[in-house]
C-alpha cells in the first residue's frame, strides 16, 4: 500500500472514529433530577417506582431523586434550576418555569360523616368539628376554599388537624363530627379509612359531595371538576349508591420549560409503559394519565408531552434529518477537500520524482562536449543514482509505467552518449600515434 493509500485509510478511520464517538455519546442515558417529597408520601413512592422502572427497562432517560419537604419546595427547586422535574400538587404550589408532563394521581375530595350528626350538606357543617389530615398543609387550605364557596366562615367551623393514625380514634371518641377525605378514590387507604370510620361510628358513613365544583374550579384554576362513580368506594350495597359530583385535585409531574421537547416526550412514553411492568409492585401507578392538550386547559402542558400525546412527536429522522443532510454535505466537502489535497500532494511528489528526467536530458549535451574520461565516469555514477531513485519512486507509486518508460529511454540515451563519447576520446588519442 502506497503513501496515498495510507492517508486515505487514515482519513476513513478518522471519520469512522468521529461517527462512533457521536453515536456513543447520543446513546448514553440522560439523567434528569426529580424533586419530590416529603419522604414516605404517595408522591415519593411513585417517584421511587419511576426510578426503579426506568432503570430496569434500560430506558434512555434515568431519574435521580431530590427529596424535599413537599410541593412548595419542589416547585422552587425547578424554578431555581436545581431540578429538571418535580411532582407537585398544583393547588398547593405551581412552578413558574415548568409545565405539566403527566398527571400522576387524581383525588376526589369529599366529606364523610355519620347519621347522628344530621349533616346532609356542607352548609350544615357550621358549629361542627371537621377533621382533616394536616400534612401537607395544603389539605387545610383546600378545605377552607370549599367552605368559602358555601359561605361557611372559618370561625363557624372547628378544623381539627390529624395524622393518618389519629383519624379513627378521633371519630370513635367523637372529637370530630365529619372528616374531609382527600385520598385517591378506589385506593386502599380510602377504602380502609371508610371501613374504620364505619366501625368507629357504628353505622355506614354518610358521603357528602362537593356539588358546587364548577363554581370552585372557576375561581381556582388548579382545581378541576370530577365525579365519584357509583361503587367507586366499594361495599355492598355499593358506595356511593349513585354517582356524586365533586372537585378533583391532581398531583402532576411537571417538566422545566427549558427541557428539550424530545426528552420530555420520550420520558412520558417510557413512564406510561411502566403501568404494565410495575402494576403488581406499585398499584397506584395505574392512576397515571395524560393531561388534556386543549388550548383552553387551565394548566399548560409541556410542548414535548403534548406532541407525544397528540401523536405529533417527531421521528428520529424527522428530528435529525437536517443534521444528517448537513453532515453528508460536510463529509462531501471534506472528502472533496481531502481528495484535492491528495491530488495536489501526488502531483508534487510526481513532479519531484520526474525531476531526474530533466537532469538526464541536461546531461546529454554535457556528455557530448566532455573531454575527460573521469568526468564521463561521474556521469555514469550520477545516472546510476538517478536509476536507484526512479526504482524507489516506482515502488512507492510516485512514478507510473509511462514515467518509467520515459526514464528508460533517457537512460538508454545517456548510456549510448557516454559510450559514443568515450569512443570518440579514444579515437582522438590514437590518431597522432598513427
Amino acid at each position: 500500500m502506497g503513501r496515498r493509500g495510507f492517508m486515505a485509510l487514515a482519513g476513513l478511520l478518522a471519520i469512522f472514529g468521529i461517527a462512533a464517538s457521536a453515536f456513543y455519546v447520543l446513546n448514553q442515558p440522560r439523567t434528569l433530577r426529580l424533586a419530590v417529597g416529603p419522604l414516605g408520601s404517595e408522591d415519593a413512592r411513585m417517584a421511587a417506582g419511576f426510578v426503579q422502572g426506568l432503570s430496569r427497562e434500560k430506558s434512555s432517560i434515568r431519574l435521580r431523586l431530590i427529596l424535599t419537604e413537599g410541593s412548595e419546595e419542589s416547585a422552587k427547586r425547578v424554578d431555581n434550576g436545581q431540578a429538571d422535574l418535580a411532582i407537585i400538587r398544583p393547588d398547593i404550589a405551581l412552578p413558574e418555569n415548568a409545565d405539566t408532563a403527566l398527571i400522576t394521581r387524581r383525588t376526589f375530595p369529599f366529606l364523610i360523616t355519620n347519621k347522628e350528626t344530621a349533616i346532609g350538606r356542607i352548609a350544615d357543617l357550621r358549629g361542627h368539628r371537621v377533621g382533616v389530615v394536616r400534612n401537607p398543609a395544603g389539605n387545610i387550605a383546600l378545605l377552607k376554599r370549599v367552605l368559602a364557596q358555601y359561605e361557611v366562615k372559618p370561625e363557624e367551623v372547628e378544623i381539627v388537624g390529624l395524622n393518618s393514625e389519629e383519624i379513627v380514634p378521633a371519630a370513635r371518641e367523637r372529637r370530630i363530627d365529619a372528616f374531609f377525605s382527600i385520598n385517591a378514590v378506589g385506593s386502599r387507604i380510602n377504602n380502609d379509612g371508610l371501613s374504620k370510620l364505619k366501625s368507629a361510628w357504628g353505622d355506614d358513613p354518610v358521603l357528602i359531595p362537593i356539588s358546587a365544583a364548577d363554581a370552585i374550579t372557576a375561581r381556582h384554576r388548579s382545581i378541576e371538576t370530577g365525579e365519584i362513580v357509583r361503587g367507586a368506594l366499594g361495599g355492598d350495597p355499593p358506595r356511593p349508591s349513585e354517582s356524586l359530583t365533586t372537585i378533583s385535585v391532581t398531583s402532576r409531574l411537571v417538566a422545566a420549560q427549558s427541557l428539550d421537547d424530545t426528552i420530555v416526550g420520550d420520558l412520558v412514553k417510557d413512564l406510561l409503559a411502566l403501568r404494565l411492568t410495575l402494576a403488581a409492585e406499585l398499584p397506584s401507578i395505574q392512576g397515571l394519565e395524560t393531561p388534556s392538550t386543549d388550548k383552553d386547559t387551565p394548566l399548560p402542558v409541556h410542548p414535548g408531552a403534548a406532541a407525544f400525546i397528540d401523536g405529533e412527536q417527531e421521528t428520529f429522522f424527522e428530528r435529525y434529518g437536517d443534521w444528517f443532510y448537513l453532515g453528508v454535505m460536510a463529509l462531501s466537502l471534506l472528502g472533496t477537500g481531502f481528495a484535492g489535497l491528495l491530488s495536489h500532494d501526488s502531483a508534487l511528489r510526481r513532479r519531484k520524482a520526474m525531476a531526474g528526467l530533466d537532469r538526464l536530458v541536461a546531461m546529454l549535451s554535457a556528455i557530448r562536449s566532455e573531454q575527460d574520461e573521469t568526468a564521463l565516469q561521474g556521469f555514469e555514477r550520477t545516472a546510476d543514482a538517478i536509476l536507484a531513485e526512479v526504482l524507489s519512486n516506482f515502488s512507492s507509486g510516485d512514478v507510473d509505467a509511462s514515467g518509467l518508460a520515459a526514464y528508460r529511454l533517457a537512460m538508454d540515451q545517456v548510456g549510448r552518449a557516454v559510450a559514443e563519447r568515450r569512443q570518440t576520446l579514444l579515437d582522438a588519442q590514437d590518431a597522432p600515434a598513427k
